[in-house]
């Protein structure tokens, strides 16, 4: 029995695996911090708030310049990061005080996020060439519904979903969700021109190169020198803005699976470890 041994007794490898759980979850509550910080920021930044409206039109669809209704992403994050800190939390206190019933807590959790992960990626990988076909057209059927042309100033009041589109061709330097023809079929756009001639628009002045600096809370209120463009479609953007952030996000893409390797191989780790530990009852006797 090791009911005689004192704590000092406690097998070099017990203390080494304990000593390597601590390590993980101290990284599972780092990680957790970040994902949760990103998270916050997500839902305070106009520029996520600006395309959630644009990916989400059904959702911001009222008549209102406000982009608070896209948060869905945000608080995925702050949920997942919410998660990962009660794993870390949950691990350290089931490696320092030794109590075994958090150890299996701490492993059937790890065990399940584990497998959900696994279930994610299979889901992502199979529908990766669906996603662009799918998103597509209700992007174009966005434009169509809810486009109503860019506001000459700021206190013009256009619904959410227009105002984000004239945002993200602003700041993306796109057109349209594939190119300028999509507005072709905006039936609630206008395309009067306060400015001479007055001959109508072919294309949103945020289709066309301002000259001004980018911004995601104001657009310039000086529209003028885009009339040539915005009514002939000459030097309008050609590329669409589901390419455009598709082209932005791939240059996070190596970074992003860095990142989901390194958290899958600590989580494989955490969980054998935290598994060996459960297993070592002589020890846990010492405990």
């Amino acid at each position: 029995m090791a009911s005689g041994r004192g704590h000092g007794s406690m097998s070099l490898s017990m203390k080494f695996l304990r000593l390597l759980i601590v390590l993980f979850n101290m990284a599972f509550i780092v990680i957790g911090l970040a994902v949760l910080a990103i998270g916050v920021y997500c839902i305070k930044d106009p520029q996520m708030q600006t395309l959630g409206a644009v990916l989400n039109p059904n959702l911001t669809s009222t008549y209102s310049q406000s982009f608070a209704n896209f948060k869905a992403f945000a608080i995925a994050l702050v949920a997942i990061g919410g998660v990962l800190l009660f794993i870390g939390f949950l691990g350290c206190c089931g490696s320092i005080k030794g109590f075994r019933f958090l150890h299996v807590m701490y492993a059937v959790i790890l065990g399940l996020i584990i497998i959900a992960e696994v279930a994610l990626v299979i889901v992502f990988l199979a529908y990766q060439q669906q996603f662009r076909a799918k998103t597509i057209p209700k992007l174009q059927n966005a434009i169509a519904t809810y486009y109503v042309g860019t506001p000459i100033d700021n206190t013009t009041v256009v619904n959410s979903v227009s105002l984000s589109w004239d945002f993200a061709q602003f700041n993306l330097q796109c057109c349209g969700a594939v190119g300028p023809s999509d507005f072709v079929a905006a039936k609630n756009w206008t395309r009067t021109n306060p400015y001479p001639p007055a001959a109508p628009l072919l294309v949103p002045f945020t289709c066309c190169p301002l000259g001004a600096a980018k911004s995601w809370t104001q657009l310039p209120t000086n529209l003028s020198s885009a009339v040539n463009c915005a009514t002939t479609s000459a030097n309008a953007y050609t590329v669409g803005c589901y390419d455009r952030l598709v082209s932005i996000f791939a240059t996070y893409k190596n970074y992003a699976m860095i990142v989901g390797i390194i958290v899958g191989v600590i989580e494989v780790l955490a969980l054998v470890f935290a598994l060996l530990l459960f297993r070592r009852k002589e020890d846990y006797d010492t405990l």
